[in-house]
């Protein structure tokens, strides 16, 4: 997890030097290892608006918005890549979106600002999961949520830091809400199947991991946690 948490550093901080490229390598890598988050998505995206690779961006802003479909941002961003390409009617749409998205919501702010107060919210809940302070870290990512239940990644790092602070239960019940909406994700289903077995139904861990593997075979972390349960299965027999 510091590792991948390492790469988006980076890349923010490559993408503030203006070394757009280098940005975008690391982001692709972030993404490769797990941090496909919306944020990271559009950023890459931005990337590849700047060096001039648009289908690319437009891409990149299209997995930020199915990640996070209220992106103002990133449908903005849309909008202007797809103007610069001449697709006039599509950007019109995307700017609609944008100005629609920007008018106060449910939580009383601009979605922008939501969006924003959000992530906030979720950024210092990582500052204090790093420093071990799990329930203050907990505490954070609660608050995130408050403000966007719908943030697919902000459930995904509570659930995370629950299994970090031994509360695999209440991690396997956002995991089981997140895959609800997306049964196919992979790092959700590799934390739902070590959230099983943390909590010692390792029929539940197998069940996952099996599903895991079938969908994402590729992966090799799934073949040391299915490892790891052979082992435990082994002793229980």
């Amino acid at each position: 997890m510091e590792a991948e948490s390492d790469l988006l550093t980076v890349a923010r901080e490559r993408f503030a030097a203006r070394d757009y490229r280098g940005a975008a390598l690391l982001l692709a890598s972030a993404i490769e290892a797990g941090q496909g988050y919306a944020d990271a998505h559009h950023m890459l995206g931005l990337c590849y608006a700047l060096t001039e690779w648009r289908e690319e961006a437009v891409r990149s802003f299209d997995e930020a918005i199915r990640l996070n479909p209220r992106y103002v941002e990133a449908h903005l961003n849309r909008s202007i890549v797809l103007s610069d390409m001449g697709r006039s009617a599509e950007a019109a749409e995307a700017l609609t979106r944008a100005q629609e998205l920007g008018r106060p919501d449910a939580t009383g702010f601009p979605s922008i600002v939501a969006n924003r107060l959000a992530n906030m919210h979720a950024e210092l809940g990582q500052a204090y999961r790093e420093a071990g302070a799990f329930t203050a870290a907990i505490e954070q990512f609660r608050s995130a949520l408050a403000i966007r239940s719908s943030f697919a990644d902000l459930r995904l790092e509570l659930a995370r830091t629950l299994i970090e602070a031994g509360e695999p239960g209440d991690a396997a019940r956002e995991l089981d809400e997140i895959l609800q909406e997306r049964p196919e994700w992979l790092e959700a289903m590799l934390l739902r199947g070590l959230a099983a077995y943390l909590a010692g139904d390792l029929e539940r861990a197998k069940s996952v991991w099996e599903g895991a593997a079938a969908r994402h075979p590729e992966d090799p972390r799934l073949e040391t946690y299915r490892s790891m349960l052979a082992r435990k299965l082994g002793e229980q027999s």
